[in-house]
């Protein structure tokens, strides 16, 4: 399958306006991640190795090291979810003449289901890791960079809203507890990453 991720910007704007199924919400998602991440990393970078943010070199190199691997999980996760899609996709087509054929069917479905909810529920939580680095980077970044760090923060709450969606999208066609537990775990963390949003625009105000 394509790499969603690897394509050019203008090829992925250009297939998500299209009457193609992917790149879809859940990629869009994870995109919305990687760009609130990428911002929050950009503000540090304009921060460190400067002698006036000395005293906070060495916690800003680390949440730099940090950010990486959730810039890089939700990266993953753009390609993940059109597979995830696609598996979808091929269960519904699976015959279903006999009994035996209609419960095979059901499980496939209920399995892909299930696989394609978790792709946006991890995108929540890497919002949220991210998130919970923000208060500390909006209160000891470059000061030029604060509009960066709200926009870091706006994005991913924003990815975090869609990809709650999303996995409410898959949830709510499935009758397990592992659903219904996404679910909660969703609106949690939706909850934490829009208590770290406005936290963040406090502490800008707070700087200006």
């Amino acid at each position: 399958m394509k790499s969603y991720s690897d394509t050019t910007l203008a090829e992925f704007l250009r297939l998500a306006a299209s009457d193609a199924p992917t790149p879809g919400g859940g990629g869009v998602a994870a995109l919305s991640g990687c760009l609130g991440a990428a911002m929050a990393s950009m503000a540090i970078h304009f921060t460190v190795g400067r002698e006036k943010f000395a005293q906070h070199e060495e916690a800003l190199q680390a949440t730099l090291t940090a950010l990486r691997p959730m810039l890089d999980d939700m990266r993953a996760a753009i390609d993940d979810d059109a597979h995830a899609f696609a598996g979808i996709s091929e269960a519904y087509k699976l015959p279903k003449g006999t009994d035996e054929e209609k419960a095979a069917r059901r499980t496939a479905i209920d399995e892909a289901l299930t696989a394609s909810m978790r792709v946006p529920l991890r995108v929540l939580r890497c919002c949220d890791e991210a998130a919970q680095l923000l208060p500390a980077v909006a209160a000891t970044a470059n000061p030029n960079l604060l509009s960066d760090v709200e926009v870091s923060a706006i994005m991913l709450t924003a990815a975090a809203r869609a990809a709650l969606v999303n996995v409410f999208a898959n949830s709510t066609m499935l009758k397990s507890d592992a659903a219904r537990e996404a679910e909660a775990d969703g609106k949690r963390l939706l909850a934490r990453i829009q208590d770290v949003d406005a936290t963040v625009k406090s502490t800008i105000a707070g700087r200006a």
